[in-house]
């Protein structure tokens, strides 16, 4: 791997093999990033005991919250429009916020500029374009809302 010596890292933090830190990434305590993982760099905080599993991309920009799980091969984007010409889009970056206690299926990708709810469920394969509420269900590219987590048995 390799480790930016500028990464700010709390107790406990496993960087599995081939992961990619680059500067200005803040990793929280009993935080676990997965073989092949980038972190695109900072501002990127990630909070107590979130896990990104194998090949997941998180572009700088991003504050990703505590006791999040983020499935293999999930790509979170902070720029809209990449190389765009005109000035005023021009590598804009947006940020992305997940809240507290997400969970990110497989294969996801997260568009720039959305907050993502605490305790929200993102299904693997899904596309988010829009902010998605603490709670919700979403699935589908585009994502769309399908339920409330409070509703499935393995979350009560």
């Amino acid at each position: 791997s390799v480790v930016d010596p500028s990464t700010v890292m709390g107790k406990n933090v496993l960087v599995r093999e081939f992961a990619i830190i680059r500067p200005g990434v803040v990793l929280g305590d009993d935080v676990k990033i997965g073989n092949f993982c980038i972190l695109a760099g900072g501002p990127l905080t990630i909070g107590d005991r979130t896990r990104l599993n194998a090949y997941v991309y998180i572009s700088n920009g991003v504050t990703i919250g505590k006791d999040c799980f983020i499935g293999p091969r999930t790509t979170v984007l902070n720029v809209r429009f990449p190389q765009a010409t005109n000035p005023a889009y021009k590598e804009k970056v947006e940020p992305v916020v997940i809240e507290d206690r997400v969970k990110i299926g497989a294969h996801c990708l997260i568009l720039p500029g959305l907050i993502i709810g605490h305790d929200a469920l993102i299904a693997a394969g899904s596309t988010v374009t829009k902010s998605v509420e603490p709670y919700q269900i979403v699935r589908g590219a585009p994502a769309r809302v399908v339920g409330d987590v409070r509703t499935l048995e393995a979350y009560k």
